[in-house]
C-alpha cells in the first residue's frame, strides 16, 4: 500500500467518533461526520484505481487497435489467398510459412487487443501489425502482378510433355532481330534448341548458326537459310528444327532486342566470359578475354557481334551461348530474380512470349524451391560449309547459307535423344559433351 494511502486511512480513523462521545454528538454532526468519511473513502478508491492503471495497464481495449486488428486479418487473408493461388511453395515450405505466419499473428493481435497487457507491449505489437499488414499488401501485389504476367506472356503447348518437373524437355529459343514488342516479326538471328532433364539437373544447349540449310515442313519441305524462318512465324521455325534436328520441340520461348536488353538490365547485369579482346563495329564498347560484367546494350553486343573473328558465326553462337549461361547462373544461384522481381516482371510484358503454361511454370518453380538443384550446363554447335544458294525467301538470287555438316547433325541428334530417353552427359575428350555409357546389367 502506498504512503498517502495509509496517511488518508489513519486521518479517516481519527475523523471517527469515539463511543463514549457519540451520544454528546447532534444529528447534523452526525451527518457532516457521514459525508466526511464518504468523501475520504471516495478519494481513496479513486486514488487506488489510478495507482493500479499506471501499475497493469487498462483493461480497455482503445478503437484503434480494434480496427488495426481487423484491417491485419483482412490483408492476411488475402495474402494467404493469393499464395494458394499462386501455388508455387512446396508443401514442407508452405507448412513453415503457415506455422511462422500464425505464431507471428498470435503475438500481434494477442498484444494489440488483450486489455491488461502493458503499454510498452501494445506499441511493439501496434509496430509489427502495421510493419506486417503492409508485407502482406506487397505480396498481394507481386503475387497479382505475377498471374497478369504469366496471363499474357503463356499459353498452351500441343507437345507439352507429362510433368516438366519430372520428364525431359525440349525448348525451343528463337531471337528475332527486331526491337519493339514480341509481335514484331523479323529474322531469327538466334536459334537455340534447350534440352532439359530434370531428373539429372542437365540442361544442353544446341546452338544452330542463323544461316544454316534447313527445310521447311509446312513449305511443302522449300530450302532457306534458318534465319527467314523467322518472317513466316515461330511454328515455321519450330518445325524446321524438329526436322533438322530429328526430335519433338515442346515448347518454344520467343524474344527480340528489346527482351535481352530490358531482362538482363532488370537483374543488375550478368558476367560474361569472353574467349577474345573484341571491340563490335558500330558499338561504343570493348570487351576483354575473361570475364566482363555486362548491362543490356552491352551484353546485346557481345551477342551479335560477328565481324570481329575469323570463325565469323560460330564465334558468335558461343558468345550466344555465353551469355544465355550466364543468365541462367544469375537467375537460379542468387536472389537477382527475388531482389529485383517487380523490374523483371515490369520489364518483359510485351516483350516475350512462350508456349510454357501457368501451370508448368508453378511446378519447375517449386520443383527448383523444393530440390534446389545444380544445374549442368552443356553446350554444343552445329557446324557447316559456307555457299552461295538461291533460298525459298530470295529464289531469283543467291545468298550466303552455311550447308549442313553431316557429322554435327549426327551428333547434336544422339545428344538430344540421349537426354530425352533419361541419359546423362559428361564432358567428352575434346571438350564436347558426350553421352555417358549406359549401364548393360540394368543395375
Amino acid at each position: 500500500m502506498l504512503r498517502s494511502d495509509r496517511d488518508e486511512e489513519i486521518r479517516i480513523e481519527e475523523t471517527k467518533p469515539k463511543t463514549e462521545e457519540s451520544t454528546n454528538l447532534t444529528p447534523e454532526e452526525v451527518e457532516a461526520i457521514k459525508k466526511a468519511v464518504e468523501e475520504s473513502d471516495a478519494r481513496y478508491r479513486q486514488t487506488y484505481r489510478r495507482n493500479n492503471r499506471y501499475k497493469t495497464g487498462s483493461n480497455k481495449v482503445g478503437k484503434l487497435p480494434k480496427a488495426l486488428a481487423l484491417v491485419y486479418l483482412i490483408a492476411l487473408a488475402a495474402f494467404a489467398g493469393n499464395v494458394t493461388t499462386l501455388d508455387v511453395l512446396p508443401v514442407k515450405h508452405l507448412s513453415l510459412v503457415i506455422a511462422g505466419v500464425t505464431a507471428v499473428s498470435a503475438l500481434v493481435l494477442t498484444g494489440m487487443c488483450k486489455g491488461n497487457m502493458k503499454k510498452w507491449v501494445r506499441i511493439i505489437a501496434g509496430f509489427l501489425c502495421v510493419v506486417l499488414v503492409v508485407a502482406y499488401s506487397l505480396g498481394s501485389f507481386y503475387i497479382f502482378k505475377t498471374q497478369n504476367f504469366l496471363e499474357s506472356t503463356t499459353e498452351e503447348s500441343e507437345k507439352k510433355v507429362e510433368s516438366l518437373a519430372y520428364e525431359p524437355f525440349n525448348v525451343m529459343i528463337t531471337g528475332i532481330d527486331v526491337s519493339g514488342t514480341i509481335d514484331e516479326q523479323g529474322r531469327s538471328d538466334v536459334n537455340m534448341l534447350v534440352t532439359v532433364n530434370p531428373n539429372t539437373s542437365q540442361v544442353l544447349m544446341t546452338s544452330i548458326p542463323r544461316d544454316y540449310l534447313i527445310y521447311m515442313p509446312d513449305k511443302d519441305y522449300e530450302m532457306d537459310k534458318l534465319t527467314h524462318t523467322g518472317f513466316y512465324g515461330v511454328n515455321t521455325t519450330m518445325q524446321a528444327e524438329e526436322e533438322l534436328l530429328s526430335t519433338s520441340i515442346n515448347y518454344y520461348v520467343k524474344v527480340n532486342f528489346t527482351t535481352v536488353v530490358k531482362f538482363i538490365d532488370a537483374i543488375g547485369g550478368v558476367d560474361v566470359y569472353s574467349e577474345y579482346t573484341f571491340s563490335p563495329r558500330y558499338t561504343p564498347y570493348t570487351f576483354y578475354e575473361g570475364m566482363n560484367h555486362l548491362n543490356g546494350d552491352q551484353a546485346l553486343a557481345f551477342a551479335r557481334d560477328r565481324k570481329s573473328f575469323t570463325e565469323g558465326d560460330n564465334q558468335r553462337i558461343k558468345n550466344q551461348q555465353a551469355v544465355v549461361e550466364a543468365v541462367i547462373k544469375k537467375a537460379t544461384s542468387s536472389t537477382a530474380m527475388l531482389l529485383k522481381y517487380n523490374d523483371i516482371v515490369s520489364s518483359l510484358k510485351d516483350y516475350f512470349k512462350m508456349s510454357i503454361s501457368q501451370a508448368e511454370i508453378k511446378a519447375l518453380i517449386k520443383m527448383q524451391i523444393s530440390d534446389n538443384p545444380k544445374w549442368e550446363i552443356y553446350k554444343y554447335s552445329l557446324t557447316g560449309v559456307g555457299d552461295m544458294l538461291p533460298t525459298y525467301t530470295s529464289p531469283s538470287e543467291n545468298l550466303y547459307v552455311m550447308t549442313q555438316n553431316k557429322k554435327s547433325v549426327s551428333k547434336a541428334r544422339e545428344l538430344i535423344s540421349g537426354m530425352i530417353s533419361g541419359g546423362k552427359l559428361k564432358k567428352g575428350e575434346n571438350g564436347e559433351p558426350a553421352l555417358e555409357a549406359s549401364d548393360s546389367t540394368g543395375e
